[in-house]
C-alpha cells in the first residue's frame, strides 16, 4: 500500500543503465524509478530489455512501461526491435502503457509515428510543456508542466489516432495519448538534479557549452514530477477499470 492506494503492479521495460560511476551520484534507474512511481501506488516489475529479459507474454503484468535509453528510437539494434513489437502488440490488445522519453519516441515510432535528430539540438535540464490537450487521467486545472529533459531526439509525426497533450517550442510533441490506453511523455519523472548536472557535464563536450550552461542554470527550478507521477497512476487505475 502506498498512501492508502492499492498498489498497481506494472512491468518495467527498462531499456538502460547508468554507468556505475553515474549511478553512485543518485542510485541506479530502478532506483530512480521505483523513488518516484511507488509513493503514487505504482508497484514496479523490472525486465532489463538491454540483458533480453523480455516478458514471456503480454498478460504478464496488467499494465506498461517503457523508460528512457541512450539509444535511438530507430537504431538497428535487436532489443529495440523487440520491444518496439511488444509495444504495438500491447497496443493492438489495448493494454495500458506508458513511455518515457526513449519509451515516448519508441511508442510513436511502433505505431507508426516517425522520429528523428531534433532539429535545435539537445535538450536538457528543466523544460516547461504547455497542456495543449484534454486527457481525464490529468487534473483539468493544470496549465502546464516542468519536467527534467535529456534528448537529442524527438517524435515529428504522431501516430495515427494519437492525440497532442503537451507542447513547447523547442520540442512540439512533448506528451501525447492513444485512446485511453497509451500515454507518453518526453521528459524524465524519474530524474534528479543532481543525476542531469552528472550527465549534462559528461556530454558537455557533445551538446555544446550554451546548452549545457543553461541546463545547468536550469536546475533550480521546482519540478512537477511528482504530479506528472500522479497522472500517471491515475491513468493505469483508469484503465485498468474501465
Amino acid at each position: 500500500m502506498s498512501n492508502g492506494l492499492t498498489m498497481v503492479p506494472v512491468g518495467l521495460l527498462l531499456c538502460d543503465q547508468l554507468d556505475p560511476e553515474v549511478a553512485e551520484v543518485a542510485g541506479n534507474y530502478t532506483h530512480l524509478y521505483r523513488r518516484i512511481y511507488e509513493p503514487a501506488g505504482i508497484d514496479l516489475r523490472i525486465y532489463d530489455v538491454t540483458a533480453g529479459e523480455f516478458p514471456e507474454a503480454t498478460d504478464e503484468c496488467p499494465a506498461w512501461m517503457t523508460s528512457g535509453s541512450r539509444f535511438s528510437a530507430y537504431d538497428d539494434v535487436n532489443w529495440i526491435t523487440q520491444t518496439g513489437e511488444f509495444i504495438a502488440e500491447l497496443a493492438r490488445e489495448r493494454r495500458p502503457h506508458v513511455g518515457i522519453c526513449f519509451g515516448h519516441q519508441l511508442t510513436a515510432l511502433a505505431l507508426g509515428g516517425r522520429v528523428e535528430r531534433a532539429p535545435v539540438g539537445w535538450g536538457v535540464g528543466v523544460r516547461h510543456f504547455d497542456l495543449v490537450g484534454a486527457a481525464p487521467w490529468i487534473d483539468p486545472d493544470a496549465c502546464g508542466f516542468d519536467i527534467l529533459m535529456s534528448h537529442q531526439d524527438q517524435v515529428v509525426e504522431l501516430p495515427e489516432g494519437a492525440e497532442l497533450l503537451a507542447s513547447a517550442e523547442y520540442c512540439p510533441v512533448g506528451g501525447y495519448r492513444v485512446a485511453d490506453h497509451v500515454f507518453c511523455v518526453q521528459g524524465h519523472p524519474e530524474f534528479v538534479p543532481p543525476l542531469s548536472a552528472t550527465l549534462i557535464e559528461r556530454r558537455r563536450s557533445v551538446v555544446g557549452d550554451d546548452t549545457a550552461d543553461r541546463g545547468l542554470a536550469s536546475l533550480d527550478t521546482p519540478l512537477d514530477h511528482a504530479t506528472v507521477a500522479g497522472w500517471i497512476a491515475t491513468f493505469y487505475r483508469r484503465s485498468l477499470t474501465a
